[in-house]
């Protein structure tokens, strides 16, 4: 994962009150910012911890509460109930155990922004258990598109309990061009070799893709498979990069 100056940040932040048992954190941002890396990224960092349990939501379950109560169990290794007061007493017993142990839960929801009123009140009252200690027993981060926000707004007692807020922006041209070269270190580029992308050609890489890494990344895949069909060229330049883009415009739509 390329670590971007936002999201350096909203990893410093989201970290501090994941770790300070502040509650709830919620990161937005565009399609292809690297949410979905980034939920990857904490569910990794948290679950190999002793003093943290973590379960990732890839995509929660359609407008139904009990069902991602139920979704959540599944991931902790719980039984699955099938009345909301039995699943939540399951989810008591459990913090009580992991409580005595030393050990946080921690729930990452990816796609946030699909959320329901509804289960934004399950969510609410999972976060109103309380450890021994008087802490709050979960931790929970949740990552969406921008839309997040407004639903946020519209179930203002979960809202009232977010910590921290963060964003995902799309990279500067100076924040592209190292995307590129730490990708290519990644994949197995020796650092040794001279520079692939050349500085020139790193602005019209950004304005096509507008600075989405996702789109970064897609862009940059099909100028090295072009680039190695022309056995007298030893970089990729402005003009290599323009000229594919007048020829390949649909390079999109076949990478779909």
């Amino acid at each position: 994962m390329y670590l971007s100056t936002e999201t350096r940040r909203a990893l410093s932040k989201v970290s501090y009150m994941v770790e300070a048992g502040q509650g709830a954190s919620v990161i937005v941002g565009e399609i292809g910012t690297g949410k979905t890396t980034l939920a990857s990224w904490f569910h990794s960092r948290y679950d190999r911890r002793p003093d943290f349990t973590a379960a990732k939501i890839d995509e929660a379950p359609k407008k139904s509460g009990l069902l991602l109560l139920r979704r959540i169990a599944a991931e902790f290794g719980l039984r699955t109930r099938r009345a909301t007061e039995d699943q939540l007493n399951e989810f008591r017993a459990f913090l009580v155990e992991e409580s005595e142990r030393g050990v946080l839960p921690l729930i990452i929801v990816d796609e946030a922004h699909e959320l329901s009123p509804e289960q934004f009140v399950e969510l609410r009252r999972l976060l109103n258990f309380r450890d021994p200690r008087g802490g709050k027993a979960y931790q929970l981060v949740l990552l969406g598109r921008p839309e997040l926000d407004i639903n946020l707004r519209e179930s203002p007692d979960f809202n009232d309990r977010v910590a921290t807020r963060s964003s995902l922006d799309p990279l500067t041209p100076d924040d592209t061009k190292s995307l590129i070269e730490y990708r290519l270190l990644a994949a197995g580029r020796d650092s040794k070799q001279g520079v692939l992308f050349t500085d020139e050609a790193i602005l019209p890489i950004w304005r096509e893709t507008r600075g989405y890494p996702r789109s970064i990344c897609l862009l940059c895949l099909h100028l090295c498979l072009e680039f190695l069909t022309h056995d007298n060229l030893s970089q990729i330049d402005e003009q290599f990069v323009n000229a594919f883009l007048e020829q390949h415009d649909d390079y999109r739509r076949a990478s779909e």
